[in-house]
């Protein structure tokens, strides 16, 4: 008896599943992507690769720079900065680059986008020039309902959801400090409050571009403690720092893959900038772009599979959503 309630979850699952993979459902598999920025192409563009760095797809292909790509956490949509208008705004684009559709239209200048855990908002960085300093704002998907969450005097960027949604990483420092090592990273609550300090200390470390394990429990985040910007992680309280990489060239925006089991990351240790990827240790790092001798590819950002279902204009669904509707 204890058995039939899972089952059933399980049989209507895969029932589910199966009305969804027939021919006529023209349903689609997508594969987990790396999508990153690059200049191989004399501009800067968004592109996506595999995991072990195979078939590259080229999404965006402005005359103006995209970058800072953020995918979102059901793997439909990709954030990102362009300056496609004259100056940074944000904009979403479907996973294959389509439907891009502009998120913000301000004077002023927004970068870094960060999805919440349902994909329906995102937090982001922006300079406010009638303020004088940087926020953190967070803003629904469709560009409603801008929220200023920080309303603080010192710089506050680089905003990281956590997997449960009720925190928010990011770097700060003094809004009179033009020092990027002044940096310091903190984490508040979701909204906005119960801000604190987790690499307080009275040394500038240049601590930035912070990033949530899957599980909550730890943050991985560049830092120039060592007179070299390498990879570091901590737990969310601050504690148990651990070095990752090992001070060759310049390392940062780290991103943990979804099952936790490795952290891709940007870095310039072979002259230009490439994505790399190693184990949430440290160990075994593999470059994963391929890029022409002179071109850098940063920003590396983890792009979940997908199962997308489009049958007369039904709205796709995510393969994470599906598979954990069949957990007891």
């Amino acid at each position: 008896m204890n058995n039939v309630i899972p089952n059933l979850r399980r049989s209507l699952f895969l029932l589910l599943l199966v009305s969804l993979v027939t021919p006529d459902g023209k349903a689609q598999r997508f594969e987990p992507r790396i999508v990153f920025t690059s200049n191989r192409n004399g501009n800067w563009d968004i592109y996506s690769m595999d995991a072990n760095g195979n078939n590259l797809l080229q999404l965006t292909d402005h005359e103006k720079s995209d970058e800072d790509p953020a995918c979102s956490p059901d793997g439909r949509r990709i954030a990102f900065r362009s300056e496609r208008d004259f100056k940074p705004d944000l904009y979403v684009m479907d996973r294959d680059g389509n439907n891009v559709i502009r998120l913000t239209n301000d004077n002023d200048f927004e970068s870094r986008p960060s999805w919440s855990p349902d994909s329906t908002r995102i937090a982001f960085s922006t300079f406010r020039f009638l303020v004088g300093n940087s926020e953190i704002y967070v803003v629904d998907v469709d560009g409603n309902d801008p929220i200023n969450l920080t309303k603080h005097e010192m710089d506050d960027v680089v905003p990281s959801w956590s997997s449960d949604g009720s925190k928010i990483a990011f770097a700060s420092k003094p809004a009179d400090d033009i020092a990027f090592t002044a940096y310091h990273i903190f984490v508040m609550n979701a909204d906005g409050k119960g801000r604190r300090n987790l690499t307080g200390d009275t040394d500038l470390k240049g601590n930035f571009s912070p990033t949530w394990s899957p599980d909550g429990s730890k943050i991985a985040f560049s830092s120039q403690r060592n007179f070299n910007s390498d990879i570091y992680v901590m737990t969310v309280e601050g504690k148990e720092l651990e070095r990752l990489t090992d001070g060759e060239g310049y390392s940062g925006r780290p991103t943990y893959l979804p099952d936790g089991t490795n952290i891709a990351f940007d870095s310039q240790r072979k002259g230009d900038y490439d994505i790399y990827l190693m184990d949430t240790n440290g160990r075994n790092v593999a470059k994963l772009t391929k890029n022409p001798p002179g071109t850098d590819d940063k920003a590396p950002s983890w792009l979940p599979g997908a199962l997308a279902v489009n049958p007369n204009g039904k709205l796709p669904t995510s393969w994470g959503v599906l598979k954990r509707s069949a957990n007891p």
